[in-house]
């Protein structure tokens, strides 16, 4: 199974492989196939589909990756000493905010 995650968690117990890439692989990987969407925030999703060029819908849901799984992280990275965000602002976070200040992973499930 292929999933976007909004971050590079453990959803199960096993070995995983996390490595950083660019927007050129993401893109290459999103339109490799289909995937689920686990993104639950309206503007983290259209950030992604803007960024990867595919829709990825709004799709508030935990899964537990199995062996052989994979999953494209989009996740939110602010510079060293940024203050931690208010829970109450997730999922408000303008496109100033996430443009240059994300990072993007391929997660892989190995056992």
């Amino acid at each position: 199974m292929r999933y976007i995650l909004n971050s590079a968690v453990i959803t199960a117990p096993g070995t995983y492989e996390y490595r950083v890439i660019d927007p050129t692989l993401a893109r290459a990987w999103a339109e490799k196939g289909s995937f689920m969407s686990t993104i639950g925030y309206t503007e983290t999703a259209a950030f992604a589909t803007e960024l990867l060029g595919v829709p990825v819908p709004v799709n508030r849901v935990m899964v537990s990756m199995a062996p052989g799984d994979e999953a494209l992280v989009v996740r939110l990275v602010l510079p060293p000493g940024s203050p931690r965000i208010d829970p109450s602002d997730k999922g408000r976070l303008g496109r100033l905010v996430l443009e240059g200040n994300f990072e993007l992973g391929l997660l892989r499930r190995l056992q």
